[in-house]
């Protein structure tokens, strides 16, 4: 079973996620998008936070809707000493990807507080929860950019 998310849907998200990062007091000083599918997310949180740092990261784990060994690359070549940190995702499945890459950048960069934000927690298999999100399904999600890379 899967559910499809729509542009719109997309963009009031990001919104409402944005909104949910400012209720809880938390100013990023930089945004990391995770490559591929976080970075429509980053882009549009990068409009709600415009004085915040822009970067991405590379993670791969999904092959098709199985989930592979995470692989963690291109960390950014930037200082992020005692800065606000928001990790950004389209969605945390397992939260394997975010576990995985919140550990690669604690392990090279001493950040002053690193939160981890998505659109989207399967309420069923997430392990490591996002500290904010809107949605909560447990069925497989469709973003509008992947149309082609999960109808197969």
């Amino acid at each position: 079973m899967h559910a499809t998310v729509s542009w719109e849907e997309v963009q009031q998200d990001a919104a409402l996620l944005a909104s949910k990062v400012r209720t809880a007091d938390f100013t990023p000083d930089v945004l990391i998008g995770i490559a591929s599918g976080g970075l429509v997310p980053l882009a549009l949180l990068a409009r709600e936070f415009p004085g915040a740092k822009v970067a991405t990261i590379v993670a791969k784990s999904y092959q098709g809707t199985t989930q592979k060994e995470v692989e963690v690359g291109g960390l950014p070549d930037m200082d992020l000493s005692n800065k606000k940190v928001l990790l950004i995702d389209e969605i945390a499945d397992h939260g394997i990807t975010l576990m995985k890459v919140t550990e690669a950048l604690n392990a090279k960069y001493q950040i002053g507080e690193l939160k981890s934000a998505v659109l989207v927690k399967n309420n069923d298999r997430c392990i490591h929860c996002p500290d904010f999100y809107v949605r909560e399904t447990n069925e497989w999600i469709q973003f509008p950019w992947e149309k082609e890379e999960t109808a197969s």
